[in-house]
């Protein structure tokens, strides 16, 4: 990409729309959009009413989309699958039909695509969703893929700093439930990919800049289950887990989850990215951000 194309980030308000976005910015002038947390110098736009994304797309008029705004949460895409469908779905059916066939769209998927049964996933693998969030991914991915420049970017499980420690996801959720005394459990069942955000914008801007097309998959190499990242979590601050034991049985969610869905990374490594960074290190560089208590150093 030269450095005149204008590049729409959607979702720039989230985890890794604001990794995107910054990532992309010595790619060309970037507009980010946001919506339930807009700030700074992103635009304000509600994705799921077709006539405010035709309007955004009427007055940015971009060379490059990166769609990455969604609803993540599993069990409320369960729960509301109506209204999932209306950010989901529906914003990936009106830039296939608005935008020219000559602009790149890249679209943010997962690897809730798959059942987990049959890991490592290449990226030609049957996708076959346990839940609405796998299956509305699925139909927005062949939407994608059928349009010229379209491009799919699987990714697992995200971690990295949030603008506060509280929105830092994963590693946040994880460490506070560690600080929690009270006994419970941790999924021990199935596998998870910790992937940082900061490596998946750097592998969407190597997609783009390499004018691929088609369906690639993005991940850590390291995987675990929950409980087995928490007790990383623990080493590395030095806090207890003897309050905490392993639920092998899985724990029991309104969303069914799907187990191991560990995504192969050969296909994307043939275009020249070899940028994996270890948990430990991305861990480490979050909490030098922000102490375990939350509170900013």
């Amino acid at each position: 990409m030269n450095d005149r194309r204008r590049i729409l980030v959607t979702g720039a308000s989230g985890l890794l729309g604001r990794s995107l976005a910054k990532c992309l910015e010595n790619r060309g002038t970037v507009t980010g959009v946001g919506h339930s947390n807009p700030t700074g110098s992103l635009v304000s736009a509600d994705l799921r009413e077709a006539d405010v994304l035709e309007s955004l797309l009427m007055d940015t008029r971009p060379d490059v989309v990166v769609h990455s705004a969604a609803y993540r949460d599993p069990d409320f895409c369960e729960a509301h699958p109506e209204e999932a469908r209306r950010l989901n779905l529906a914003p990936v059916e009106h830039f296939c039909e608005i935008l020219p066939e000559s602009v790149p769209l890249l679209f943010i998927s997962s690897d809730y695509v798959f059942d987990g049964g049959a890991a490592p996933y290449d990226e030609g693998d049957g996708r076959h969703p346990v839940n609405e969030y796998g299956r509305l991914k699925v139909m927005a991915e062949e939407l994608v893929l059928r349009r010229g420049k379209g491009l799919v970017l699987r990714i697992p499980l995200l971690i990295g700093a949030g603008p506060t420690w509280e929105a830092s996801g994963f590693i946040y959720k994880t460490l506070a439930r560690i600080q929690d005394p009270s006994p419970s459990s941790l999924d021990d069942t199935g596998g998870r990919f910790p992937t940082w955000i900061e490596d998946v914008a750097y592998a969407a801007s190597h997609l783009l800049r390499t004018g691929t097309e088609g369906a690639y998959h993005y991940s850590a190499l390291e995987g675990g289950t929950k409980y087995q990242w928490a007790q990383k979590l623990a080493d590395l601050t030095g806090l207890s887990m003897d309050h905490i034991v392993p639920d092998r049985e899985g724990s029991s969610t309104r969303a069914a989850r799907p187990g191991d869905t560990q995504l192969a990374v050969d296909r994307i490594r043939r275009t020249g990215l070899n940028r994996f960074t270890p948990f430990r290190q991305v861990a480490a560089s979050v909490l030098q951000r922000f102490s375990p208590l939350g509170n900013t150093r």
